[in-house]
């Protein structure tokens, strides 16, 4: 790890650029076929350090990319801000973890099954935790959701609430972390998240808690979209208060009146939390461009793997372009 965040960000400044540009994203989505969306890919740089004989070269590429990017911000990051780093990369466990304690609920054989990459506890080892429903190598906040939910699921077992758990659980070990980045970061998470499930008609019980909205305010939002998109969208609206996330999230709502889609919502989820980490590009007193530049690299291989499944699915070029820069902006 660093010792300086001031040698970190200048550092930064240069590796950034190794990002894929819209127009190589562009290309990719117009891209004839798979094989050359590859060819494409290698002429960028992208994936050079991965194995070329990888009977799945793309995933392979992608793996490689994100591997970089996870040891370049690990060694970026000074050391008193590494739980800032951590709490980030954290999602990929909470995601594992999920699946680990559905496939147990199953009766299922968790040594076999498959995990996400780019999480910071080894997969091995959490599959004995949940396995043996030791959980003390998880920090106490999540610890104790899981202990909750041995208690819930004795008697019957649900999957879904398995999620709402942990997703509060994450939240809330977020949120009690001392900085305020991430306080800020977490907090429009959930209410971006919170908005695109009510769109998609989630129901309150499992929505996340933390953000600026209320669950009353949330719920009233619910009822009058019901009712009415327009009255819905005067909830959003209150001339007595100023917040910068409450204003993306009626942009972003006005834009989904617009076409009844959910994607220019999650668009400016994604732009609006990547550039509250790297918007201060001046700042050399907090750790948020390095967390900034680890976002956008992973949601870089998001539209990366989405291009290129599509390719293999012979989705056409047009419908692909639409999707992959909707994702990358």
């Amino acid at each position: 790890m660093a010792e300086s965040l001031i040698n970190s960000i200048a550092r930064l400044r240069v590796i950034e650029k190794r990002l894929l540009t819209r127009e190589t994203v562009s290309r990719l989505a117009a891209a004839k076929d798979y094989e050359e969306c590859l060819k494409i890919l290698s002429e960028s740089g992208y994936g050079m350090k991965s194995d070329p004989d990888e009977p799945d070269r793309a995933e392979a590429m992608i793996r490689a990319e994100l591997g970089e990017a996870y040891s370049v911000t690990e060694e970026l990051m000074p050391r008193h801000f590494a739980p800032v780093l951590e709490v980030f990369r954290m999602r990929h466990d909470i995601t594992n973890i999920k699946l680990l304690y559905k496939l147990r609920l199953l009766g299922a054989e968790l040594d076999k099954a498959e995990l996400g990459f780019g999480g910071i506890y080894d997969g091995e080892k959490l599959k004995a935790a949940v396995k043996k429903g030791d959980y003390s190598m998880l920090p106490k906040t999540i610890a104790a959701a899981l202990e909750e939910l041995d208690v819930d699921t004795y008697r019957s077992a649900d999957p879904q609430a398995v999620s709402v758990k942990l997703d509060c659980a994450y939240m809330k070990y977020a949120m009690g972390l001392k900085n305020q980045f991430v306080k800020k970061y977490f907090s429009a998470l959930a209410d971006f998240t919170n908005l695109i499930a009510i769109l998609r008609d989630v129901p309150d019980e499992r929505l996340l808690p933390t953000g600026e909205y209320s669950a009353a305010e949330l719920k009233r939002f619910r009822e009058a979209l019901s009712d009415s998109k327009e009255k819905a969208a005067a909830l959003l609206k209150s001339p007595l208060e100023i917040s910068e996330v409450k204003e993306r999230i009626r942009a972003a709502f006005s834009e989904y009146l617009k076409t009844g889609a959910v994607a220019p919502v999650e668009k400016a989820r994604d732009e609006y939390l990547i550039g509250l980490a790297s918007g201060n590009r001046s700042d050399i007193d907090t750790p948020a461009p390095i967390v900034g530049y680890l976002l956008a690299r992973e949601r870089e291989a998001e539209v990366v793997r989405l291009i290129l499944t599509a390719k293999r699915s012979g989705i056409p070029a047009s419908v692909i372009e639409e999707r992959s820069m909707a994702l990358y902006g």
